[in-house]
């Protein structure tokens, strides 16, 4: 039987809030508990939609999942990752795609040892243990199957008849958490390939939470903290890349063709931690951008990416790898330079 007990919501978290503001998690961490990662930073707005809606399937009457929408990269696994890791609690997470029955997260029947055997899968895995399940991308699923789910999402039981019929009642802590990037009425941008247009239904049993990019100011706060050796003019260039790149993404740029890919707060920690270790080289700033992203693009986009990027930090067109060294140098100069 899981232990819960009361977290000072200030103290956990890293956040403002009175001494009195608690929340319930467990007394201490499980097998399926994530690892928690110390420069983690919470936005005080979503985890307080986070916390409301755990404080509601812990002990209040709700059983309703929580629907977590925003653009590529926004931190909305990671969201839930680190809540749950300090609050103690298990996490099953599994990814969404077109061809997936949730029977296949149900469980399977397996021969161990010459008998056969009912495995679970990660949905009775999160049922049975009280646990939260992260299902990410879940508007790629197809939505009769995740109508599957609403019995659950209405505080009833997992069924499995594959195991004799066997009735698995949701232990105290269980949730249903969804990723997405649309709010599962399909995409009318044509930026996300493969989503599906949900069962109003299924929908309809969720808490919707928007998740957007971090301001410029929060993402070099983030970066620092990840690469404290870059230097502020260069990272601060950088946030200013990543922000044209998303605005052109989402389709912002009124006489510019949107972009068929964005600028997310992952790559632009890849971005900068790459040009440290570069320093050293001929041109690192255009070098590491092509690593961290331009490489894996289309050439079209990569070309309006970087010169975006040259227009940004002064680098001509014509530029030598030299010239582009100096263009970028003094924001550099003093990082690690590791040539690989």
């Amino acid at each position: 039987m899981q232990e819960f007990q009361e977290f000072q919501v200030n103290k956990t978290f890293g956040i403002a809030a009175s001494d009195q503001v608690r929340v319930s998690g467990l007394a201490m961490p499980g097998p399926l508990t994530p690892r928690m990662d110390p420069q983690y930073t919470f936005r005080q707005n979503l985890l307080s939609d986070v916390l409301g809606w755990h404080r509601g399937i812990v002990s209040g009457p709700i059983h309703d999942g929580l629907w977590l929408t925003g653009p590529m990269g926004s931190g909305k696994s990671s969201l839930i990752v680190q809540t749950a890791a300090r609050l103690n609690l298990n996490l099953v997470e599994v990814n969404g795609k077109r061809r997936l029955e949730v029977a296949d997260w149900v469980g399977h029947l397996t021969a161990i040892g010459g008998d056969v055997l009912f495995e679970d899968g990660p949905l009775t895995t999160a049922v049975r243990h009280g646990a939260w399940l992260l299902i990410n991308e879940a508007d790629l699923i197809d939505p009769g199957e995740l109508a599957g789910l609403n019995t659950l999402l209405d505080g009833g039981p997992l069924i499995i008849p594959e195991n004799g019929g066997e009735v698995v009642f949701p232990a105290p802590g269980f949730g249903l958490i969804c990723t997405a990037n649309t709010v599962g009425l399909g995409d009318s941008s044509g930026l996300y390939a493969g989503v599906q247009r949900l069962n109003g239904a299924f929908l309809d049993r969720f808490w919707v939470v928007k998740v957007d990019y971090l301001t410029g100011e929060e993402e070099f706060a983030l970066i620092k903290r990840r690469v404290p050796q870059i230097k502020d003019e260069l990272l601060r260039g950088m946030i200013q890349v990543a922000a044209e790149v998303r605005a052109l993404f989402q389709g912002a740029g009124e006489s510019t063709a949107p972009l068929d890919i964005t600028l997310s707060s992952r790559t632009l920690i890849r971005w900068a931690y790459l040009t440290v270790q570069y320093a050293g080289d001929k041109n690192p700033l255009m070098r590491t951008l092509q690593r961290a992203l331009t490489n894996r693009v289309e050439p079209e986009t990569a070309e309006a990416i970087e010169g975006m990027t040259r227009r940004i930090f002064g680098i001509p067109n014509s530029s030598t790898g030299e010239d582009a060294q100096n263009a970028a140098g003094p924001s550099t100069a003093g990082g690690p330079a590791h040539a690989h």
